[in-house]
């Protein structure tokens, strides 16, 4: 397969891919250190860690440039936002819809979705 340069919104989206899953896991990293490590807590954090995972595996394999790297893509930042919507409450958790809904936007640019879907 011939290395043809990215395009601008699909490089954002790699970096953006790259920011929230490293975010993610250095949030877990550091609930981990505060709370302590046990069993329950352990677990936990490594529940809340792969959506971190998922983002950084994804922007590994952007390069593809397949359907399925697009669906995959659409399918967890689709449920991240879903997530920071139902847990909103009412402590105000706005923010951690922004990066799920920014990836969101840039997936389905015209040149993002041709450089996936062609």
């Amino acid at each position: 397969m011939p290395d043809r340069p990215l395009p601008a919104s699909v490089r954002w989206l790699r970096a953006l891919l790259y920011l929230s899953g490293g975010l993610t896991l250095l949030i877990a990293l550091s609930m981990l250190m505060l709370t302590g490590i046990s069993a329950y807590e352990l677990g936990y954090n490594a529940m809340a860690s792969l959506p971190g995972v998922a983002q950084i595996l994804l922007a590994v394999f952007i390069r593809r440039n397949g359907r399925v790297v697009f669906w995959s893509i659409l399918a967890v930042e689709a449920l991240l936002c879903l997530y920071a919507l139902l847990t909103l409450g009412g402590d105000g958790r706005w923010t951690q819809l922004i990066l799920p809904a920014v990836i969101l936007v840039l997936l389905l640019r015209p040149t993002a979705r041709a450089f996936f879907l062609r």
